[in-house]
């Protein structure tokens, strides 16, 4: 059976899109899952904080991420898999005695550049922009048809804005989770994000099949007060529209310096308990359970 396919995306950037990939990768583990990460930001912050910035420069180095792939097969024309640049047991954080089973694919900061550089060449060779997103879209689903059945889960960091290698990932994944810090600027383009990729102009075009469940919107970052409660229960709300244009999760993420402390922790052999602490880690459960749940459609 094939692993589930879960993107991490938002037009915003800063929201915990990354922290949202890392912590529910480690809690997916710590349950006894085994999980493949995809870092398709060129910012490469999910790849840094599960392999840690020696075995990044050496991956880099040794062209095992998803830009040099990505290149080699669309513009080199040589048939590469996948699986070929993919780091096995990535992950130097343990659970009762046992690595974490993390595999990364890994990106580096030529990653944006190369985007560009494919569609340049993709529309010289007559590509118009559908024609693109679906190049890359059958790149993904052949080499994931071929890598997923190693893992119960795959999770994408997807980069902020609708790139072509990211409208791809959310065709593709069997549930999209948005984080969202609830607060005006951060979810005043939410719910047209969500219309637009599900319900509108982006799902319909050249009859493109939309994803397929609602986006799941994760509330992080949240602090006690009255701005960021009232902007929860309006996020909430969402549920008693017909149609919706979104779900929401019970679990809340909340604004602490534990979270950013764990993400800095790489190359220390840190125990999964150890690493998020007593306060966070009943959250990440949750937040690993309401997942499993969402994919089951309960």
């Amino acid at each position: 059976m094939s692993g589930k396919v879960i993107a991490v995306a938002n037009m915003k950037g800063g929201v915990g899109k990354t922290a949202t990939v890392v912590a529910l990768a480690e809690a997916l583990a710590a349950g006894g899952n085994s999980v493949l990460v995809i870092d398709a930001d060129a910012q490469a912050n999910a790849s840094i904080c599960i392999a840690g910035d020696v075995k990044l420069t050496a991956l880099i180095s040794d062209g095992r991420t998803i830009d040099a792939f990505l290149e080699d097969l669309i513009l080199g024309g040589r048939r590469l898999k996948i699986s070929d640049s993919i780091y096995y047991q990535a992950s130097d954080v343990s659970h009762e005695g046992n690595p974490l089973d993390i595999s990364l694919l890994a990106s580096s900061s030529e990653l944006r550049l190369l985007e560009r550089e494919i569609i340049f060449e993709l529309t010289k060779r007559k590509f118009g922009l559908d024609a693109i997103v679906g190049k890359f879209s059958r790149i993904m689903k052949a080499q994931l048809g071929l890598t997923r059945k190693r893992y119960d889960y795959v999770l994408v960091d997807c980069a902020p804005g609708i790139s072509a290698l990211t409208e791809a990932s959310i065709r593709l994944a069997d549930l999209v989770i948005v984080p969202t810090i609830p607060d005006f600027l951060s979810s005043y383009g939410l719910k047209s994000f969500c219309k637009n990729l599900w319900r509108g102009d982006l799902a319909s075009r050249n009859k493109q099949q939309s994803p397929k469940n609602l986006p799941h919107v994760l509330i992080t970052r949240k602090r006690p007060v009255k701005e960021h409660e009232q902007t929860v229960e309006r996020i909430r709300n969402e549920r008693k529209l017909d149609p919706r244009s979104f779900e929401s999760f019970e679990t809340i993420i909340p604004e602490t310096v534990a979270v950013s402390w764990a993400l800095g922790r790489n190359d220390a052999f840190p125990t999964f308990t150890n690493k998020w602490g007593a306060n966070l880690l009943p959250v990440l459960s949750e937040l690993a359970e309401e997942t499993k749940e969402a994919l089951n459609g309960t």
